[in-house]
């Protein structure tokens, strides 16, 4: 039963039954709409300030519109009054001017621009003259003489360098390279002010081009070789993007056989000063952090240290710490950073550095640690930004998310969050920092999702995806293509973040904002801003309206269920520019089994099967947002406002299992391949075809998977809590046995040994609980007892088995359980052994 509520509210909303689900959909606006305020034929009378309160802001600020008004009607009328009189020139000029006239001065303008000879009148020299002029001397700033006579084509020399954002020095080292001498008997001054030190963006070839051209300069003598050559390849080698493969990477063994030369020379003249220097280094950790590469880091960075007793500075440190926090190698971050500390000064961390490590207390969900090190940076007398304050209510956001990590104060890191978000407020100009806008507003919908303070959220969200909206088409270039725009406007990490808000929402909680003066007023200025019906919205000819219901602020389950489903659908669908539901076109049963026909194998047709699949995930599915994360944060929403029915029929939608997936490829297969040449030699295939509605029927299947993820080990997870919160055996049946399953497909097999130990720990931990809140101690425990040869059972993952045993007070059980629990390992009973024995 719904509760009654004021009429009002009803002309807001429609309730529409539809075929598929229950839609929300906004009721037609009020007839009676304030009217904007037109302002038009202002005159000076108008602008009289008589008899206007100063205090009156609304007076004074129509008084500024018709200022504006009129000021844009006199540039209208001063323009018009221009081109008037310029009318008027021009048809004086025709009427009077006769045929003759005109003819004889085409004639002398056409002789001068022809003419080679200077005008002694106009002592001024004719047209092809002085852009010749113009181009001989624009040659001479770009490319030193010899090169430009070598290649003998100023127009191309001149097409490459004029641009000097986009030189095309690939084009011009590959026909220097043809050229007869190259750059022999090129004094290696010119070389260096006018190749090396311009050269830039070369790709692999036009280096190796580039490298015997320098060699054939020294006769072959590695030893000639100086330091800007060295610099000069190493850092066109850094700026080439790694191949997807890097196994034997081509621009790494290019590096190395740079600095084998180098060692080469060295052995023959050991007094020479080092060609090696810090920038050489920093190239090469530039192109080892591009190939993601932790061997090659570790080999250029000893490399340097112990042959040439060059060490990282600063930034190399602050790049290898940022290279460490991305691929999540913590402990290696942590031993660099500790090391910068007891280095020179020079070498001390800065505030990037500490950014760097804190994203890494961010991801670890260490607030202890940031905090420490925010205090150590105040103590330093470094001054933290804008993003060090963003990372700290982030950080602050995620710990309190677990009640383990934040030791029973949720709240108070959320409060402390908010204050680095307040500190952020009232220290820095937001609109002089507009490149870390974005990561403030991240932060801020952090704090509120993890509050559970669903209003907060929303309304940054609709303010921010609108804004970007209208921003991407006001500045879009080329054509408008409605897909292109919402993907770009659409932003997974923020809209996973709105998702979270939904699922955390209580409606006997009060948001955290509303305990405080500073919050109370922050929140009510952005809910205050944001108008959901789009009713208020400045006339731009830019509309754009999400699917969130029109109203402030959320309190009842049925709200949130629709408007996340929505919301979810308009991320997936570009905004509505492709219906999920809908079949791809071309494909249908024809379409099957043209494709079945064509292949030879099982299989092939998995192969080809899954490559369409991938082709419509790309073109018709937004699959920045529909990934894992994302996914169980929708999943999650149901679960904890307590809606079984949804929560299956997305789980249903949105994911599908690899054994089906399997089974029904090889049953059409076998049904359309196999069955159909032997069907009237054997009577008993005849009942393994599929019928027309089968067929149809995995069409629809095999269309429906563009927007369906495959389900793993965090799937069943999810689907254990949900049988946990529902108090239902038949979805933790269905988990169990469909996990079973995944256990023997090949995605399974190939994870790491670690990682399948430990999703089959976390998974039997969930059955454990399940089972233990369905009053079925018995299985729970043999559940433990069955696999304690492979799980590693710690007292928290069994706390509830174990007081629900002591309220039994079953000793039996207990002392099984507490066994398994406590059991040591054999080199502690080995040693309890030694012990008894010397007793």
């Amino acid at each position: 039963m719904f509760s009654v509520r004021p009429r009002r509210f009803w002309n807001v909303l429609r309730w529409v039954q539809v075929s598929r689900r229950t839609a929300v959909i906004p009721a037609r606006p009020s007839p009676i709409r304030r009217k904007r305020r037109r302002i038009k034929n202002v005159s000076s009378n108008d602008l009289n300030l008589k008899g206007i309160n100063p205090q009156d802001s609304r007076a004074l600020e129509f008084k500024v519109k018709q200022l504006q008004e009129f000021t844009r009607n006199l540039k209208e009328q001063f323009k018009l009054a221009d081109n008037n009189t310029k009318k008027l020139e021009a048809e004086k000029e025709l009427t009077t001017s006769k045929p003759e006239d005109e003819g004889k001065r085409a004639d002398e303008l056409f002789g001068r621009l022809e003419s080679p000879i200077i005008d002694k009148k106009l002592s001024q020299p004719n047209l092809s003259t002085l852009i010749l002029s113009a181009e001989n001397k624009q040659l001479k700033k770009l490319i030193p003489n010899e090169i430009r006579k070598r290649i003998n084509d100023d127009g191309f020399l001149l097409a490459s360098l004029v641009d000097k954002d986009n030189q095309n020095w690939n084009a011009i080292i590959s026909k220097l390279y043809t050229t007869e001498k190259r750059l022999l008997d090129v004094g290696m001054t010119v070389i260096s002010s006018g190749i090396l030190n311009k050269v830039k963006n070369l790709s692999y070839e036009n280096i190796e081009k580039l490298d015997l051209m320098l060699l054939e300069t020294k006769n072959g003598d590695t030893t000639g070789f100086n330091r800007l050559m060295y610099e000069t390849l190493l850092l066109n080698l850094s700026n080439l993007i790694p191949p997807a493969s890097n196994k034997d990477d081509k621009v790494i063994l290019k590096m190395k056989q740079l600095l084998e030369r180098y060692d080469e020379s060295k052995k023959i003249y050991p007094n020479i000063p080092s060609k090696m220097t810090q920038f050489s280094l920093n190239c090469c950790l530039k192109y080892s952090v591009k190939l993601i590469s932790f061997e090659n880091m570790e080999y250029f960075l000893s490399k340097f240290k112990n042959d040439y007793g060059i060490t990282p500075n600063r930034e190399n440190y602050t790049t290898i710490i940022q290279f460490y926090v991305k691929f999540g190698v913590s402990k290696q971050a942590w031993n660099v950073f500790d090391t910068m500390k007891f280095l020179s000064k020079s070498h001390a961390p800065d505030v990037t550095t500490y950014n760097s490590v804190l994203h890494l207390c961010d991801r670890e969900r260490d607030y202890a640690k940031a905090i420490d090190l925010y205090e150590e940076m105040l103590d330093k007398q470094l001054q933290p930004s804008i993003q060090t304050l963003n990372i700290m209510a982030k950080t602050m956001a995620r710990a309190s998310a677990d009640n383990v990590m934040s030791e029973g104060k949720a709240d108070s890191l959320r409060l402390l969050g908010w204050k680095y978000i307040h500190s952020l407020e009232d220290t820095f100009n937001h609109t002089k920092h507009e490149t870390h806008f974005y990561h403030t507003l991240e932060a801020m919908m952090a704090l509120a999702a993890y509050d559970g303070d669903i209003g907060f959220a929303r309304a940054l969200y609709y303010k921010y995806t609108t804004n970007k909206y209208k921003e991407i088409v006001r500045y879009w270039k080329g054509k408008m293509d409605a897909q292109n725009i919402w993907q770009a406007a659409l932003d997974p990490q923020l809209f996973n973040l709105l998702l979270l808000a939904y699922a955390n929402f209580r409606p006997n909680k009060l948001p955290l904002l509303l305990g405080y003066e500073k919050g109370i007023k922050l929140r009510r200025n952005i809910l205050n801003s944001v108008d959901y019906a789009g009713r208020y919205d400045l006339d731009d000819e830019i509309k754009v309206q999400l699917p969130m219901l029109p109203i402030a602020d959320m309190n009842q389950p049925w709200q949130i269920l629709a408007e996340s489903r929505a919301l979810w659908q308009f991320n997936l669908e570009f905004g509505g520019y492709y219906n999920l539901r809908d079949t791809p076109k071309g494909f249908d049963t024809t379409k099957l089994k043209e494709v079945i026909s064509k292949t030879v194998t099982l299989d092939d047709l998995k192969f080809n099967l899954l490559h369409q699949i991938s082709q419509w995930k790309i073109q018709l599915v937004n699959h920045s947002i529909l990934n894992p994360k994302s996914l169980t944060t929708f999943l999650t929403i149901p679960i904890k406002n307590g809606d079984k029915i949804e929560f299956m029929l997305r789980l249903k939608e949105f994911t599908f299992q690899q054994h089906e997936l399997d089974d029904r490829i090889e049953k059409v297969y076998n049904s359309l391949k196999l069955i159909e040449p032997r069907m009237e030699s054997n009577s008993d295939e005849k009942g393994l075809l599929l019928t027309q509605t089968e067929l149809d029927e995995s069409v629809i299947w095999f269309a429906s998977m563009k927007h369906k993820i495959v389900a793993k080990n965090y799937i069943y997870e999810l689907m254990m809590k949900a049988a946990s919160a529902f108090k239902d055996v038949e979805i933790s049946q269905n988990a169990w046995k469909s996990r079973g399953e995944y256990r023997k497909t090949e995605l399974f097999q190939q994870m790491d040994p670690s990682k399948r130990i430990e999703s089959d720990t976390q998974f039997a931990a969930l059955m454990v609980q399940f089972f233990t809140h369905q009053n079925m101690l018995t299985d729970a425990l043999a559940i433990i007892m069955s696999t304690r040869k492979y799980i590693d059972w710690k007292y928290h993952m069994v706390k509830g088995l174990h007081e629900s045993l002591v309220r039994l007070e079953d000793q039996r059980s207990i002392s099984i359980l507490l066994d398994i629990v406590n059991k040591k390992s054999s080199v502690e009973l080995l040693e309890e052994k030694i012990r008894d024995f010397r007793l």
